[in-house]
């Protein structure tokens, strides 16, 4: 007979999440608020425009007949990050996340190829994806297979929503909150969360590669890669902190 005395004795696993906490490390009213906070911010804030200076990369080289080679090829280690995590995970969150990772590195490659408004979207529409299966695997903890569903498809149709509204009226703003919404959320969960050294290295990374981003030119005039070269190797190094942290919570 199992005593009741200690409750971490024997965590369960339940849809690919480890029920390893009394309680969920990101509760119910966090949530709420952050989605509070954004419907106001939506509210509020002005309309952001897609800088079209955005698409002036600093390393134009064409090398092999491949123009913008380098950040084209940089896209490769999340084309092997997905599959490494659709071979080695199951769970909803974990393939869907892992799926979006790979078609990441489709989209964002076909998107250096000719960089434009219109191939901007397929370089995006998967990175949402990333985002959203990513907290919905995150807040489920604790809570089991049918919550993971749920904040897995609520999330990932307000994903898909913001690149549809930017496509239609040209407001970047639903996106930007989808892209960096997801870290405020989580918040609570980088001390409280199993695996949470995982969640502080995919944190710093990928605030690296949002620092390497802004600085493109600036990074490629002492350097032999670029900015946002580097931006793609940081961002693939937060995937596989991603990775390592479905391994924790899973036992794997």
């Amino acid at each position: 007979m199992v005593g009741t005395g200690n409750s971490h004795a024997l965590p369960s696993t339940r849809g690919g999440v480890l029920m390893a906490n009394i309680r969920p490390p990101v509760n119910g009213w966090w949530i709420t608020g952050v989605f509070l906070c954004a419907g106001v911010s939506l509210a509020l804030l002005p309309h952001i425009a897609q800088n079209q200076s955005y698409h002036r990369f600093a390393d134009q080289r064409s090398i092999w007949a491949v123009p913008n080679f380098w950040n084209v090829i940089s896209n490769l280690p999340f084309a092997i990050l997905g599959v490494w995590g659709l071979w080695k995970l199951s769970g909803a969150s974990a393939r869907v996340l892992f799926a979006g990772l790979f078609l990441t590195s489709v989209g964002s490659a076909w998107y250096h190829l000719a960089p434009s408004d219109a191939h901007l979207i397929w370089d995006r529409l998967p990175m949402t994806v990333v985002f959203m299966s990513f907290l919905a695997a995150v807040i489920a903890e604790g809570r089991g297979s049918r919550w993971e569903a749920l904040f897995l498809g609520l999330l990932l149709v307000l994903g898909i929503a913001s690149i549809y509204w930017w496509k239609t009226t040209g407001n970047l703003l639903p996106y930007f909150l989808v892209q960096f919404g997801p870290v405020l959320m989580m918040l609570p969960a980088f001390s409280r969360a199993s695996g949470k050294r995982w969640l502080w290295g995919m944190a710093a990374l990928y605030g690296g590669a949002k620092v390497v981003e802004f600085y493109d030119p600036s990074i490629y005039s002492v350097l032999p890669l670029s900015g946002h070269t580097w931006k793609h190797l940081l961002g693939a190094a937060a995937g596989y902190c991603i990775l390592r942290w479905f391994v924790t919570v899973h036992k794997l």
